[in-house]
């Protein structure tokens, strides 16, 4: 099946402190410019896993072409809207296994879900939806893009991105927003906040686990790979790209998920949320 992931593209910077952070002074660092936002890493994770991707998303209208070369590196094709407003930009500052994000979502604010027509839809088997676009709008813009993809019969993935923003949002108002996912992949805190209420729920627990939960019950639980991490951003877009792109192709739920474990072992290996090529 074709994948469609709808949602960010922001442009990390990654600082890795060389100590604790003195207030008011300098302090080392480690500094790297790579390219993220959740949706753009989960679909280059996809491709990478052996996935037919296509992103779409928003950036400013001078950025087109460097983004549409950026994922052409991950062969990832794309369908961008553009704005006015700058492409998104998220500082990340990694101390360990935390991680502090400041992010300015620019460009991605006008992703434009009524400009998603059927016609594009009825490509895809798999359509893939980040939290942080539904933040942005009100929960029945989401229901109506996710009606018409239902309806299509493609199944939906979600990913819902921060349990802070879950919060900001109103839990009741992201799960009406969501109701049609087909799968859901959220982290333990924001699976505390929504539970097991997809058809299909595989619950990210760092370094701790994942448990599957199918029809509100635990069914399983995966062990994870033990390393040594570098930099957490993106290991869990990494496990959900892969994920994604093994249910694509056909291959069980468990095969699926044993994947995306071992892809997420090999991205906090390395600084940046995408694969290296």
């Amino acid at each position: 099946m074709k994948v469609l992931v709808i949602g960010d593209v922001i442009g990390d910077i990654i600082v890795v402190p060389a100590g604790a952070i003195r207030p008011n002074t300098d302090t080392s660092a480690q500094i790297s410019h790579t390219l993220g936002g959740s949706a753009g890493n989960i679909a280059s994770w996809a491709a990478y896993a052996g996935a037919d991707v296509t992103f779409l998303g928003c950036v400013n209208h001078h950025d087109v072409d460097r983004v549409q070369k950026q994922f052409a590196n991950y062969k990832v094709k794309v369908n961008l809207q553009t704005s006015s407003k700058e492409t998104g930009t998220l500082v990340s500052i990694v101390e360990g296994s935390s991680r502090t994000m400041l992010t300015d979502r620019g460009a991605n604010q006008d992703l434009d879900f009524e400009a998603i027509d059927n016609h594009h839809l009825e490509n895809f088997g798999f359509v893939f939806l980040s939290g942080y676009p539904i933040f942005e709008n009100e929960a029945s813009a989401i229901n109506a893009l996710l009606d018409r993809v239902h309806d299509l019969g493609i199944q939906i993935m979600v990913d819902p991105g921060s349990a802070g923003f879950i919060k900001d949002y109103g839990i009741e108002n992201f799960k009406l927003a969501i109701r049609h996912a087909d799968y859901l992949l959220p982290n333990e805190d924001e699976f505390e906040l929504l539970g097991p209420d997809t058809k299909t729920t595989i619950v990210k627990k760092g370094s701790a686990a994942v448990d599957l939960y199918q029809t509100g019950t635990l069914t399983d639980s995966f062990e994870v790979v033990s390393v040594t991490a570098i930099d957490p951003t993106g290991a869990g877009d990494s496990f959900s790209g892969t994920v994604l792109a093994h249910l694509a192709k056909g291959e069980s739920l468990h095969h699926a998920i044993n994947a995306g474990i071992a892809n997420a072992a090999i991205a906090v290996m390395t600084i940046g949320a995408r694969p290296q090529l």
